[in-house]
């Protein structure tokens, strides 16, 4: 379960703004794609600048893709992949964000465009933690 080895601290007015995932360097996530909702594990990669890459077999559930884009392999094949406008939000923080899913692959990955909105601290391969 995503939400397995995650403490939220709330801080100022009530708000949560603190996340600790003991599951390193993996962090609780919730994504949506139409009225498919899935709590996930993904991999916090800050290599990747885009929102979130889901494996290739979910395109079944989300139907129609609302773009078909081009990426080019770490062996410098190039594939097509599908992409989809969504929503997710990292488990313990409450704040929706529109993003761009792209279905390629079989890992649920976060980028850059995510996580670039709030602090991330990586604590000696043990614990992520975010803050807002």
């Amino acid at each position: 379960m995503p939400s397995e080895g995650l403490v939220s601290e709330q801080w100022e007015n009530g708000e949560l703004s603190l996340v600790v995932s003991f599951t390193y360097p993996f962090l609780g996530i919730k994504f949506a794609v139409g009225t498919f909702e899935k709590e996930v594990l993904a991999y916090i990669d800050t290599g990747f600048d885009g929102y979130l890459i889901v494996p290739e077999d979910l395109v079944w559930e989300f139907g129609e893709p609302d773009y078909v884009s081009e990426w080019e392999l770490g062996d410098g094949s190039i594939v097509d992949a599908q992409d989809y406008l969504g929503n997710l939000e990292i488990i313990g923080l409450e704040e929706n964000i529109e993003a761009r899913i792209t279905a390629i692959g079989n890992e649920f990955i976060i980028g850059k465009a995510v996580i670039d909105r709030y602090c991330i601290t990586f604590d000696h391969g043990e614990r992520v933690i975010i803050e807002r």
